[in-house]
Protein backbone atom coordinates (compact mmCIF):
# COMPACT_ATOMS: atom_id res chain seq x y z
CA UNK A 1 0.00 0.00 0.00
CA UNK A 2 3.07 2.42 0.80
CA UNK A 3 4.99 0.99 -2.19
CA UNK A 4 1.57 1.84 -4.56
CA UNK A 5 1.45 5.15 -2.88
CA UNK A 6 4.89 6.33 -3.31
CA UNK A 7 4.63 5.19 -6.94
CA UNK A 8 1.26 7.62 -7.52
CA UNK A 9 3.47 10.61 -5.58
CA UNK A 10 6.07 10.00 -8.10
CA UNK A 11 4.33 9.75 -11.23
CA UNK A 12 2.32 12.81 -10.78
CA UNK A 13 5.34 14.76 -9.66
CA UNK A 14 6.54 13.92 -13.00
CA UNK A 15 3.60 14.67 -15.00
CA UNK A 16 3.54 18.03 -13.36
CA UNK A 17 7.12 18.44 -14.74
CA UNK A 18 6.61 17.50 -17.80
CA UNK A 19 3.12 19.88 -17.89
CA UNK A 20 4.67 22.49 -17.25
CA UNK A 21 8.06 22.22 -19.20
CA UNK A 22 5.82 22.17 -22.22
CA UNK A 23 3.52 25.12 -21.05
CA UNK A 24 6.95 26.82 -20.67
CA UNK A 25 7.65 25.90 -24.35
CA UNK A 26 4.10 27.34 -26.21
CA UNK A 27 4.30 30.62 -24.22
CA UNK A 28 8.08 30.78 -26.04
CA UNK A 29 6.76 29.47 -29.35
CA UNK A 30 3.83 31.97 -29.14
CA UNK A 31 5.68 35.19 -27.94
CA UNK A 32 8.44 34.45 -30.98
CA UNK A 33 5.13 34.50 -33.16
CA UNK A 34 4.26 37.58 -32.27
CA UNK A 35 7.48 39.24 -32.50
CA UNK A 36 7.81 37.67 -36.00
CA UNK A 37 4.17 39.19 -36.96
CA UNK A 38 4.99 42.66 -35.24
CA UNK A 39 8.12 42.41 -37.61
CA UNK A 40 5.78 42.03 -40.40
CA UNK A 41 3.63 44.39 -39.87
CA UNK A 42 6.84 47.30 -39.14
CA UNK A 43 6.78 49.64 -42.03
CA UNK A 44 9.90 49.64 -44.26
CA UNK A 45 12.45 52.16 -44.00
CA UNK A 46 11.46 55.62 -45.68
CA UNK A 47 14.22 55.95 -48.74
CA UNK A 48 16.06 59.21 -48.04
CA UNK A 49 17.86 61.52 -50.80
CA UNK A 50 19.79 64.52 -50.23
CA UNK A 51 19.35 66.89 -53.80
CA UNK A 52 22.49 69.56 -53.77
CA UNK A 53 21.53 71.92 -56.73
CA UNK A 54 23.86 73.97 -58.52
CA UNK A 55 22.41 77.25 -57.55
CA UNK A 56 18.79 78.28 -56.83
CA UNK A 57 19.94 81.98 -58.14
CA UNK A 58 19.56 80.06 -61.71
CA UNK A 59 15.74 79.49 -62.72
CA UNK A 60 16.56 76.37 -64.19
CA UNK A 61 17.57 74.86 -60.92
CA UNK A 62 15.32 76.58 -58.90
CA UNK A 63 12.85 74.40 -60.92
CA UNK A 64 14.36 71.41 -61.52
CA UNK A 65 14.72 71.57 -57.39
CA UNK A 66 10.41 72.16 -57.27
CA UNK A 67 10.36 68.64 -59.43
CA UNK A 68 12.36 66.71 -57.16
CA UNK A 69 9.67 67.19 -54.31
CA UNK A 70 6.97 66.35 -56.87
CA UNK A 71 8.63 62.99 -57.73
CA UNK A 72 9.65 62.33 -54.09
CA UNK A 73 5.97 62.72 -52.29
CA UNK A 74 4.77 60.35 -55.59
CA UNK A 75 7.50 57.65 -54.67
CA UNK A 76 7.19 58.53 -50.67
CA UNK A 77 10.62 59.13 -50.38
CA UNK A 78 12.21 61.78 -47.56
CA UNK A 79 13.88 64.71 -49.66
CA UNK A 80 16.75 66.91 -47.82
CA UNK A 81 17.23 69.92 -50.48
CA UNK A 82 20.30 71.71 -50.20
CA UNK A 83 21.26 75.06 -52.11
CA UNK A 84 24.84 74.71 -53.73
CA UNK A 85 24.84 78.24 -54.38
CA UNK A 86 27.47 78.19 -57.07
CA UNK A 87 30.21 77.28 -54.91
CA UNK A 88 32.18 74.05 -54.90
CA UNK A 89 33.34 74.17 -51.02
CA UNK A 90 29.73 74.90 -50.15
CA UNK A 91 29.24 71.85 -52.02
CA UNK A 92 31.73 69.63 -49.98
CA UNK A 93 30.25 70.71 -47.05
CA UNK A 94 26.68 69.50 -47.85
CA UNK A 95 27.77 66.24 -49.09
CA UNK A 96 29.80 65.94 -46.02
CA UNK A 97 26.79 66.76 -44.15
CA UNK A 98 24.63 64.51 -45.61
CA UNK A 99 27.35 61.69 -45.29
CA UNK A 100 26.72 62.25 -41.63
CA UNK A 101 23.37 61.71 -41.41
CA UNK A 102 23.64 58.43 -43.78
CA UNK A 103 21.02 59.18 -46.07
CA UNK A 104 20.48 56.43 -48.92
CA UNK A 105 21.39 58.63 -52.41
CA UNK A 106 23.11 62.05 -53.11
CA UNK A 107 21.85 63.98 -55.85
CA UNK A 108 24.10 67.21 -56.75
CA UNK A 109 24.35 69.06 -59.99
CA UNK A 110 28.09 70.01 -59.70
CA UNK A 111 29.81 73.44 -59.67
CA UNK A 112 33.13 71.22 -60.18
CA UNK A 113 33.21 67.47 -60.18
CA UNK A 114 37.23 67.46 -59.69
CA UNK A 115 36.80 69.40 -56.10
CA UNK A 116 33.47 67.63 -54.59
CA UNK A 117 35.21 64.17 -56.04
CA UNK A 118 36.85 63.34 -52.65
CA UNK A 119 33.70 63.84 -50.78
CA UNK A 120 31.48 61.72 -53.17
CA UNK A 121 33.56 58.74 -53.36
CA UNK A 122 33.75 58.83 -49.56
CA UNK A 123 30.23 58.80 -49.21
CA UNK A 124 29.94 55.92 -51.79
CA UNK A 125 32.19 54.10 -49.84
CA UNK A 126 29.86 54.05 -46.83
CA UNK A 127 26.84 52.44 -49.13
CA UNK A 128 25.33 56.07 -50.34
CA UNK A 129 24.67 56.12 -53.94
CA UNK A 130 25.95 59.07 -55.46
CA UNK A 131 23.55 60.62 -58.93
CA UNK A 132 25.40 63.56 -60.69
CA UNK A 133 23.40 65.79 -62.70
CA UNK A 134 24.33 67.30 -65.87
CA UNK A 135 27.40 65.57 -66.53
CA UNK A 136 28.13 62.76 -68.78
CA UNK A 137 30.48 59.89 -68.08
CA UNK A 138 32.81 61.16 -70.17
CA UNK A 139 33.14 64.40 -67.98
CA UNK A 140 32.55 62.21 -64.41
CA UNK A 141 33.06 58.84 -64.43
CA UNK A 142 33.01 57.98 -61.29
CA UNK A 143 29.61 58.50 -59.44
CA UNK A 144 27.16 55.75 -59.27
CA UNK A 145 25.64 57.02 -61.79
CA UNK A 146 24.54 59.98 -64.21
CA UNK A 147 21.87 61.60 -65.28
CA UNK A 148 20.96 64.42 -67.57
CA UNK A 149 21.42 65.29 -71.59
CA UNK A 150 23.53 64.47 -74.39
CA UNK A 151 25.73 68.35 -74.20
CA UNK A 152 26.70 68.71 -77.84
CA UNK A 153 22.97 67.87 -78.96
CA UNK A 154 21.41 70.41 -76.86
CA UNK A 155 24.26 72.89 -77.87
CA UNK A 156 23.38 71.93 -81.59
CA UNK A 157 19.79 72.55 -80.93
CA UNK A 158 20.40 76.00 -79.73
CA UNK A 159 22.80 76.88 -82.37
CA UNK A 160 20.17 75.54 -84.86
CA UNK A 161 17.64 78.07 -83.40
CA UNK A 162 20.06 80.90 -83.75
CA UNK A 163 21.10 80.02 -86.96
CA UNK A 164 17.70 80.04 -88.50
CA UNK A 165 17.28 83.81 -86.98
CA UNK A 166 20.80 84.79 -88.80
CA UNK A 167 19.36 83.07 -92.08
CA UNK A 168 16.27 85.61 -91.60
CA UNK A 169 17.47 88.54 -90.45
CA UNK A 170 21.36 89.12 -91.83
CA UNK A 171 21.32 87.15 -94.82
CA UNK A 172 22.69 90.06 -96.79
CA UNK A 173 25.44 90.78 -94.53
CA UNK A 174 28.59 89.85 -95.13
CA UNK A 175 30.03 89.06 -91.78
CA UNK A 176 27.84 88.43 -88.38
CA UNK A 177 29.63 88.78 -84.86
CA UNK A 178 27.97 86.10 -82.58
CA UNK A 179 28.49 85.87 -78.77
CA UNK A 180 28.98 82.52 -77.26
CA UNK A 181 27.94 83.20 -73.17
CA UNK A 182 28.81 79.83 -71.78
CA UNK A 183 30.76 79.16 -68.10
CA UNK A 184 33.85 77.93 -67.83
CA UNK A 185 33.72 77.11 -64.34
CA UNK A 186 31.20 74.30 -65.36
CA UNK A 187 32.33 70.64 -66.60
CA UNK A 188 30.34 70.30 -69.71
CA UNK A 189 30.25 74.00 -71.04
CA UNK A 190 33.02 73.37 -73.44
CA UNK A 191 30.88 70.17 -74.88
CA UNK A 192 27.62 72.20 -74.96
CA UNK A 193 29.11 75.58 -76.57
CA UNK A 194 30.95 73.36 -78.92
CA UNK A 195 28.08 71.91 -80.23
CA UNK A 196 25.92 75.34 -80.51
CA UNK A 197 29.32 76.97 -82.52
CA UNK A 198 28.85 73.87 -85.02
CA UNK A 199 25.76 74.17 -85.82
CA UNK A 200 25.95 77.75 -86.60
CA UNK A 201 28.83 77.31 -88.50
CA UNK A 202 26.40 74.33 -90.33
CA UNK A 203 23.64 76.02 -90.97
CA UNK A 204 23.84 79.72 -91.50
CA UNK A 205 23.68 80.45 -95.22
CA UNK A 206 25.50 83.55 -96.58
CA UNK A 207 27.25 85.52 -93.61
CA UNK A 208 30.56 84.69 -92.39
CA UNK A 209 31.07 83.93 -88.20
CA UNK A 210 32.88 85.96 -86.19
CA UNK A 211 33.18 84.71 -82.58
CA UNK A 212 33.98 87.74 -80.69
CA UNK A 213 32.52 86.44 -77.43
CA UNK A 214 33.24 82.89 -76.18
CA UNK A 215 34.97 80.97 -72.64
CA UNK A 216 33.20 83.83 -70.34
CA UNK A 217 31.53 83.23 -67.29
CA UNK A 218 27.71 84.69 -68.28
CA UNK A 219 25.18 81.60 -66.68
CA UNK A 220 23.20 83.68 -64.83
CA UNK A 221 21.13 87.33 -66.08
CA UNK A 222 23.34 89.40 -64.24
CA UNK A 223 26.58 88.06 -65.68
CA UNK A 224 25.37 87.61 -68.88
CA UNK A 225 24.63 91.36 -68.86
CA UNK A 226 27.69 93.07 -67.73
CA UNK A 227 29.60 90.62 -70.89
CA UNK A 228 27.14 91.68 -73.52
CA UNK A 229 27.74 95.26 -72.49
CA UNK A 230 31.42 95.41 -72.59
CA UNK A 231 31.06 93.21 -75.91
CA UNK A 232 28.72 95.95 -77.27
CA UNK A 233 31.22 98.74 -76.38
CA UNK A 234 33.95 97.04 -78.33
CA UNK A 235 31.54 95.63 -80.68
CA UNK A 236 28.44 97.67 -81.54
CA UNK A 237 27.91 95.77 -84.45
CA UNK A 238 27.38 92.51 -82.75
CA UNK A 239 24.13 90.94 -82.63
CA UNK A 240 23.88 87.20 -82.48
CA UNK A 241 24.15 85.46 -79.21
CA UNK A 242 23.83 81.22 -78.18
CA UNK A 243 23.33 81.08 -74.14
CA UNK A 244 24.46 78.31 -72.05
CA UNK A 245 21.26 78.86 -71.00
CA UNK A 246 18.24 81.07 -70.60
CA UNK A 247 19.32 83.47 -67.97
CA UNK A 248 22.22 84.18 -70.52
CA UNK A 249 19.71 84.80 -73.49
CA UNK A 250 17.75 87.39 -71.27
CA UNK A 251 20.68 88.53 -70.05
CA UNK A 252 21.95 89.64 -73.33
CA UNK A 253 18.43 90.85 -73.92
CA UNK A 254 19.11 93.55 -71.56
CA UNK A 255 22.14 94.42 -72.84
CA UNK A 256 21.26 95.32 -76.22
CA UNK A 257 18.02 97.06 -75.03
CA UNK A 258 20.08 99.29 -72.84
CA UNK A 259 22.29 100.26 -75.61
CA UNK A 260 19.37 101.08 -77.70
CA UNK A 261 19.21 97.91 -79.82
CA UNK A 262 15.19 96.90 -81.29
CA UNK A 263 16.46 93.26 -80.26
CA UNK A 264 13.09 91.82 -81.95
CA UNK A 265 14.22 93.34 -85.46
CA UNK A 266 18.10 93.56 -85.16
CA UNK A 267 19.35 90.25 -82.96
CA UNK A 268 18.90 86.58 -83.22
CA UNK A 269 19.10 85.38 -79.69
CA UNK A 270 18.61 81.41 -78.63
CA UNK A 271 19.19 79.64 -75.28
CA UNK A 272 18.31 76.28 -72.99
CA UNK A 273 15.97 75.55 -70.39
CA UNK A 274 12.47 76.76 -71.37
CA UNK A 275 12.01 78.58 -67.94
CA UNK A 276 8.91 80.19 -67.01
CA UNK A 277 10.55 83.42 -67.06
CA UNK A 278 11.72 83.07 -70.74
CA UNK A 279 8.23 82.26 -72.46
CA UNK A 280 7.44 86.11 -72.65
CA UNK A 281 10.37 86.66 -74.29
CA UNK A 282 9.94 84.43 -76.99
CA UNK A 283 6.44 85.45 -77.22
CA UNK A 284 7.43 88.93 -78.38
CA UNK A 285 10.33 87.69 -80.26
CA UNK A 286 12.97 89.17 -78.54
CA UNK A 287 14.62 85.27 -78.09
CA UNK A 288 14.29 83.60 -80.88
CA UNK A 289 14.05 80.23 -79.03
CA UNK A 290 15.20 77.22 -75.81
CA UNK A 291 15.72 73.97 -75.52
CA UNK A 292 13.33 72.09 -73.14
CA UNK A 293 14.91 70.33 -70.69
CA UNK A 294 12.24 68.51 -69.44
CA UNK A 295 12.28 69.03 -65.49
CA UNK A 296 9.59 66.74 -64.90
CA UNK A 297 11.82 63.81 -66.92
CA UNK A 298 15.13 64.69 -65.12
CA UNK A 299 13.25 64.20 -61.26
CA UNK A 300 11.32 61.43 -62.23
CA UNK A 301 14.43 59.33 -63.53
CA UNK A 302 16.71 60.40 -61.20
CA UNK A 303 14.33 59.24 -58.55
CA UNK A 304 13.00 56.10 -59.69
CA UNK A 305 17.07 55.12 -60.44
CA UNK A 306 17.22 55.63 -56.79
CA UNK A 307 14.23 53.43 -55.58
CA UNK A 308 16.20 50.73 -58.00
CA UNK A 309 19.41 51.17 -56.33
CA UNK A 310 17.92 50.76 -53.03
CA UNK A 311 16.48 47.84 -54.23
CA UNK A 312 19.74 46.31 -55.25
CA UNK A 313 18.74 46.93 -58.95
CA UNK A 314 20.93 48.39 -61.38
CA UNK A 315 20.96 51.28 -63.18
CA UNK A 316 22.25 52.46 -66.36
CA UNK A 317 25.63 54.89 -65.75
CA UNK A 318 24.31 56.93 -68.10
CA UNK A 319 20.50 58.25 -68.42
CA UNK A 320 20.01 60.24 -71.08
CA UNK A 321 16.23 62.89 -70.92
CA UNK A 322 14.98 63.74 -73.94
CA UNK A 323 15.23 67.33 -75.70
CA UNK A 324 12.74 69.39 -78.00
CA UNK A 325 13.15 73.44 -79.09
CA UNK A 326 11.22 75.45 -77.75
CA UNK A 327 10.05 78.44 -80.11
CA UNK A 328 7.41 80.58 -81.23
CA UNK A 329 5.50 78.10 -83.08
CA UNK A 330 5.34 75.65 -80.49
CA UNK A 331 5.27 77.87 -77.37
CA UNK A 332 1.74 77.50 -76.27
CA UNK A 333 2.44 73.49 -75.86
CA UNK A 334 3.74 75.22 -72.29
CA UNK A 335 3.27 79.23 -72.23
CA UNK A 336 -0.56 79.99 -71.49
CA UNK A 337 -1.25 83.95 -71.28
Amino acid sequence: MKKSLLFITVLVLVVSLFVSIGLTGCKTTSATATETTKAAEAPAKKITVATITYTTEIEWFYILDQNYKIAADALGIELIQSDGKADPQTQVDLIETMTQKGVDAIIISPVDPAVIKAACEEAMKKGIFVLIQGQERATVPWSTANFGYNEADMGKLCGEIAAAGINEKFKDLAVVKVAVLGDPQWASSDVRMGGAKKALEDNVKGPKLEIVVDKVSAATIENATKVMESALQQNKDLRAVVGINDDAAIGAVAAFQSAGIDVVKECSIAGEGNNKGTWPYIDRGEILGSVDLNHKGTAEVALNAVVKLVKGEKVDEMMYIDMIKVTKENLSNWYKK
